[in-house]
């Protein structure tokens, strides 16, 4: 029996060392590294069996190496006792800078430290907001201000903070004074200058030429020139991947390459290199040329680790099956990077190359060209569909006609021919390539007509079933496809649960320096303030908006906004076009972009939502007079058990006595001004008697809000205190009782520190 195992389920081993390299990345606390190493220790010293002792080695030695790793990148995180502490650094910019129109943000790491004692990650990203230019591979010696890794924390959302462990970028730092040092040779910096002189010759050569954006996407792996318009495109097609440089694309440079040197070998060099080993060398040396003008990101790394697998077992002309290639290239890269199980990118790429050998196993004959292609396709969109509900809460109606379209365009032809464009000398090939995208774009604008399927998150057992069965029905089995069917139902009919009549579900979300809350009642949906932003960037597009699509909110039914400033409605000129039937109020309607007017809230307001009261407090009609914060709208809500919260927006302490006459009293108080020390006077706060008080505020901002006065003034007067840069998203349910739960707390990270006051 045991020389029975080993030979049939050699794999077993391998893909028990990915199981355990994959499990500590997902975990809420780190695992102790020490614990599986000393399992396999005991395990190889033990009188088991020896292929149940491989098995438990195999699976223990992933633990303990992915552990590890986990606890080596904490260690080199920024340690709190030196956030916002002034040290002076020699630093290399990493890659390119990218110019905004508030700062300049780039990448870079640290080469020295002159600040005695002080601490800084290896890798970390700056912003300057001098917007000074920082050259691709330049030295400086900067004074930095340094924060520990942040980003918000919502449900529904990408969860930014584990996507920044995964890039190693392990601090944020802003930069005071600089002085510019002596460049330092390397092949990074000199790859970072050649894609930086490319990206300024685009600028030169194309201007504002629609698909700009793309081809820079599509050579240098710069994503940010393509505008939101284009992203639309990409998300509601299902073709966002494409215009991201990973395995397809790297895929296709290779097989192209490979052809090449074949076809001239046999040409003029005819027996005087092994086909296999030509063609894998060639292949996998241009796949790593790409990756490197495309800036070698995470996910360019994985793909090339991919091929080179693969390109290995091809070039010893391994008799592996073609599912072992995978296992050892999903082994490769989870050993090479543990944090790539945390990507979607990953999911994907291995998931669809799965589909793929499962669609043609089994078969008794040859599908043709026609046939092939359409099972190829066929089975990539059966398994595509947990995986895109689950990462990205969408189904793409379209997507399985527009990758039909667009993958083989932009990976035979329109890669390889931006990749011919940009190695010439000459202008014109460039804005022929470009011309060439845009021509390709037309069908994929077209086919953005048609909206994708919006799902409500699922439960996560509802997409565990969905992918199970969707793999098993890429089997030859027709019988068991029909049986399987029933199993996709939960997912595609999961509902948002929605709160009871009479009762008030909210949250505020974690926007950083500002304000965007959600309300919810049984049939309607409030938003209040949607957060910051400018020309440049709104905070909604990472934050609200994924909590709406995940809660299955298409548009609120009314949108307030307390007041114009730009940290509680500057995203409300992106937000408009997107909900032209939500009724809209502000306190100031002059105060808004004309394009896109709300009409006043004003005291005396009232609507009755499902068993729920709405009640506007202030401003009175003299609303025009007042400074754009104390005119902020100030809103009861009030549910059919008499729970109640106050929502405040920016009122300072006149405002505040102006209102005491009123019946302020309420279970929870979204803190006014974020908590500044001109707001929250102790008569307010006493005639709002609330146990609970949230306060929206931004990591470690510069205006110290919330004020510690405020902080304790809060604490005496017998609140029971959350603040969204420490907690995350606050979730607020009034029934008969008052619930009131933190994300943070929910959902725990194995980076974040332990919560405190």
């Amino acid at each position: 029996m045991e020389r029975c195992f080993c030979p049939e389920h050699g794999m077993y081993p391998l893909l028990l060392f990915t199981l355990g390299m994959a499990i500590p990345p997902w975990l809420p606390a780190p695992l102790p590294w020490h614990a599986p190493a000393a399992v396999a220790v005991l395990a190889l010293s033990g009188r088991w069996p020896g292929w149940r002792t491989g098995l438990l080695v195999a699976l223990c030695a992933g633990l303990a190496l992915s552990a590890l790793r986990i606890r080596l990148r904490l260690d080199d995180m920024l340690p709190p006792a030196w956030e916002n502490r002034s040290q002076s650094v020699e630093l290399q910019v990493i890659g390119l800078a990218h110019y905004g129109l508030i700062s300049t943000r780039f990448d870079a790491q640290r080469l020295q430290l002159h600040t005695p004692d002080a601490a800084l990650p290896a890798t970390f990203s700056v912003a300057d907001r001098e917007r000074r230019a920082w050259p691709a591979g330049s030295v400086w010696r900067a004074e930095l201000r340094c924060k520990r890794l942040h980003a918000y924390a919502n449900p529904h959302a990408a969860d930014t903070e584990r996507w920044l462990i995964a890039q190693r970028r392990l601090a944020n730092c802003s930069v005071r004074q600089r002085r510019a040092l002596p460049a330092r040779s390397s092949l990074q910096a000199g790859i970072g200058q050649m894609r930086e002189r490319l990206r300024d010759r685009f600028a030169r050569v194309l201007g504002d030429h629609p698909a700009a954006g793309v081809l820079m996407a599509l050579t240098l792996g710069e994503r940010t020139g393509i505008d939101r318009a284009q992203w639309d495109v990409f998300a509601r097609t299902g073709t966002t991947h494409l215009v991201c440089v990973s395995g397809v694309h790297l895929g296709f440079v290779a097989a192209l390459a490979a052809w090449a040197a074949l076809r001239l070998a046999r040409r003029f060099g005819r027996g005087r290199w092994p086909p296999r080993l030509l063609a894998c060398t060639t292949g996998l040396t241009a796949a790593g040329a790409y990756a490197l003008l495309a800036g070698f990101g995470v996910s360019a790394q994985r793909a090339l680790l991919m091929l080179a697998a693969c390109g290995l077992a091809l070039a010893l002309r391994s008799r592996w099956p073609a599912r072992k290639i995978w296992l050892s290239a999903l082994a490769l890269v989870t050993l090479a990077d543990p944090w790539a199980v945390t990507q979607p990118g990953f999911w994907l790429s291995f998931g669809l190359v799965a589909a793929l050998l499962l669609a043609g196993s089994g078969r008794l004959c040859r599908p043709g060209w026609l046939a092939g292609n359409l099972q190829a396709q066929g089975a990539v969109s059966v398994l595509s569909v947990p995986l895109l509900a689950g990462w990205f809460g969408q189904l793409p109606w379209v997507s399985p006609l527009a990758n039909a379209w667009a993958l083989p365009l932009i990976g035979l032809l329109l890669t390889p021919l931006s990749l011919l464009a940009v190695a010439q000398p000459f202008d014109p090939p460039l804005r022929w390539a470009a011309d060439l995208i845009g021509l390709a774009m037309s069908p994929l604008d077209w086919l953005a007509q048609w909206p994708p399927w919006t799902l409500p998150t699922p439960p996560v057992w509802t997409l565990w079933l969905a992918g199970i069965a969707a793999l098993l029905m890429l089997l030859p089995l027709w019988p068991l496809r029909l049986l399987l069917l029933p199993c996709w139902l939960p997912l595609l009919l999961a509902r948002a649960e929605r709160p009871p009549p009479g009762e008030v579900w909210a949250t505020v979300l974690d926007v950083g320096q500002g304000l965007a809350m959600v309300v919810e009642t049984r049939r309607h949906v409030l938003v209040y303030d949607v957060g910051p932003g400018n020309a440049d960037w709104n905070v909604a597009d990472s934050t609200l908006l994924p909590y709406l699509a995940g809660r299955g909110i298409t548009a609120p039914d009314r949108v307030m906004l307390s007041h114009a400033d730009a940290d509680h409605a500057g995203g409300w000129p992106a937000l408009a076009p997107r909900w032209p039937h939500s009724q809209c109020q502000v306190s100031q309607p002059e105060a808004l972009d004309a394009r896109w007017p709300c009409g006043a809230c004003r005291a005396g307001q009232r609507w009755h939502w499902d068993g729920v009261d709405f009640e506007v407090f202030w401003p009175g009609n003299d609303a025009a007079a007042l400074e754009t914060n104390a005119s902020s709208c100030v809103l009861k809500v009030t549910g059919a058990a008499g729970r109640s919260i106050l929502l405040t927006g920016d009122i300072g302490r006149a405002s505040e006595a102006a209102l005491l006459g009123l019946p302020l009293r309420a279970d929870v108080l979204i803190s006014p001004h974020h908590g500044s020390r001109t707001s929250s006077g102790d008569d307010f706060l006493a005639a709002v008697a609330a146990q609970h008080v949230v306060v929206s505020a931004g990591y470690l901002n510069r205006y110290r809000h919330p004020q510690a006065a405020v902080w304790q003034r809060y604490a005496d007067h017998g609140m029971t205190r959350w603040r969204t840069d420490r907690h995350g998203a606050i979730d607020i349910r009034l029934g008969r009782e008052v619930g009131v739960s933190a994300w943070r707390q929910r959902a725990p990270r194995y980076w974040q520190p332990r919560d405190k006051d």
